[in-house]
């Protein structure tokens, strides 16, 4: 066998392992329950103690290539938000992508827990220009969103009574997987003093952990590993969530175990990889 050969071999056996530990996991549909960590645990507090009926922004920043991560943590988000009867106010300074991929999820999350559009719930579209939409809603922000994504007038929606800029929200969660998290540091935490709690992707998280030491955050969740402790979060304190997922376990939880298997299995070809080589150059000098 050439070494071209043996090369190529070895790429789609490894290719193959993965495929086959990704398939058995998905198949065997185990379900991870992690204890959440305090950072994870600080963003749920800090939602937990808004009396019920407050009101709620979060910023949806992002699209399609993030959901996989994001998304599970927005819904288990939105569940303590519907126990709570909280006022959930969606905007979006991301991308044109953003709206649509939130739309989906609070129609879904709604749906399923009986919270109605206008009253409990409004989603309003993309604003670009980074700090500056942040800014003008520090102002104004009737200014900014005139209109929800449906049309209809802001200053109508019940769930927008006794809102007229930014600081008229007692927290902000920014769901982020690019750089717009800097733009609510800057505008809104620096600026007008708005708390902040992040839900970022596990790439980014620790690079948002020195704002927790600043008190710029009150606290992050972090990957599909802190919506996976999140979720355990919702389930522990909603009975009709913790029945309605009894078998799944959520999106992140049921994911959690093929994460946790495909890094066992590349921890393992490495380390057979580093016996083949060393036993490889015993031979050659032998």
């Amino acid at each position: 066998m050439t070494d071209e050969l043996r090369k190529n071999v070895t790429r789609w056996a490894i290719f193959a392992t993965v495929a086959v530990v990704v398939v058995v996991s998905l198949r065997a549909k185990g379900v991870s329950d992690f204890k959440a960590t305090p950072v994870v645990m600080k963003v749920y507090d800090a939602i937990e103690s808004l009396p019920d009926g407050s009101p709620l922004l979060i910023s949806s920043d992002f699209d399609p290539g993030s959901e996989a991560e994001l998304e599970p943590m927005m819904r288990a988000i939105l569940v303590q938000c519907w126990r709570k009867k909280l006022r959930v106010v969606v905007m979006s300074i991301c991308s044109v992508n953003s709206p649509p991929l939130a739309a989906r999820i609070l129609k879904e999350s709604a749906a399923a827990h009986g919270a109605v559009y206008g009253t409990d719930y409004v989603q309003f579209g993309y604003q670009a220009g980074g700090t500056a939409p942040i800014l003008a809603l520090g102002q104004d922000w009737f200014a900014v969103y005139p209109k929800d994504e449906n049309g209809t007038p802001s200053r109508e929606i019940p769930a927008m009574k006794g809102i007229t800029k930014l600081t008229d929200f007692p927290l902000c969660l920014e769901i982020a997987a690019v750089t717009t998290v800097e733009y609510w540091l800057l505008a809104g935490n620096a600026k007008y003093g708005l708390r902040l709690a992040l839900g970022v992707t596990a790439v980014m998280a620790t690079d948002n952990y020195q704002y927790l030491a600043t008190g710029q955050v009150v606290g992050i969740i972090g990957g599909i590993a802190g919506a996976s402790q999140y979720e355990s979060l919702t389930r522990r304190d909603d009975l009709k969530t913790a029945r309605e997922t009894r078998k799944d376990g959520g999106l992140a939880s049921s994911r959690m175990p093929t994460q946790s298997a495909i890094h066992v299995a590349i921890i393992l070809l490495i380390v057979i990889g580093n016996i083949l080589y060393f036993v490889g150059r015993k031979k050659a000098k032998a």
